[in-house]
């Protein structure tokens, strides 16, 4: 089998694993966000606390879409902007009730996940599954940024 056969046997029964664990958990998992959305929403769960400049930069859009972006998640209490008290200029983005609400349904969805099917590996095959998709996102990193 060559690599291309290969790669596309990786990346079918990768899709089919994420669809089937999509199709058993998606009343956790639609939250009526975008994709967009919830990459900002992540950036802002990983900081804790951040501003729309460094948002911008994460996602590589222009300050004035991530602004956008704040306020539909805003209005729907999924974040908070505070100003910050040293430079009032400068408006903080953190995670509202609905935020947090999203990570926890996220985290009860990896919960299950890993006591479904992770839990069905040995030890060793978690090992070697995570040493091999560490060193896959590494030359990812490398080679697509």
């Amino acid at each position: 089998m060559n690599l291309y056969e290969q790669v596309k046997r990786i990346n079918e029964a990768d899709y089919t694993i994420n669809r089937l664990i999509y199709r058993q958990y998606k009343q956790h998992l639609n939250s009526g966000i975008t994709t967009q959305q919830a990459v900002l929403l992540d950036i802002v769960y990983l900081a804790k606390r951040i501003t729309v400049g460094e948002i911008a930069n994460e996602m590589d859009i222009s300050s004035s879409a991530v602004s956008q972006l704040v306020g539909k998640l805003e209005k729907n209490k999924y974040i908070k902007r505070e100003i910050n008290i040293q430079n009032r200029r400068e408006i903080f983005i953190t995670l509202a009730e609905n935020g947090q609400e999203y990570f926890l349904k996220q985290n009860y969805v990896e919960q299950q996940i890993a006591d479904k099917i992770y839990s069905k590996l040995t030890e060793n095959e978690l090992h070697e599954l995570e040493r091999i998709l560490e060193k896959l996102k590494e030359i990812s990193m490398k080679e697509l940024t």
